[in-house]
């Protein structure tokens, strides 16, 4: 696992949108149990669309990954990578 100044540095390599980082910095937040989309867009004040684009460009470049809800099997559930 990297240190947090050794990820700032890859971060900032990846030219990451404040969106991402914002949305990748809850996700780091959360723990292990992950977030749905859903809870996601309580804790920011961003449109769906945002938060569904920054997620998409996340797991693009292999920071978050996504596994099924099992309470709901219709959603996923966005983790760390």
């Amino acid at each position: 696992m990297m240190s947090d100044q050794q990820l700032k540095e890859e971060l900032k390599n990846m030219k990451l949108t404040k969106s991402q980082m914002i949305v990748l910095d809850i996700l780091r937040s959360s723990g292990k149990g992950g977030v749905t989309p859903k809870q996601l867009l309580d804790k920011v004040s961003f449109a769906p669309r945002t938060v569904r684009y920054a997620l998409r460009k996340l797991l693009k470049k292999r920071l978050i990954k996504r596994v099924p809800c099992l309470q709901d099997m219709r959603q996923w559930i966005y983790v760390p990578a």
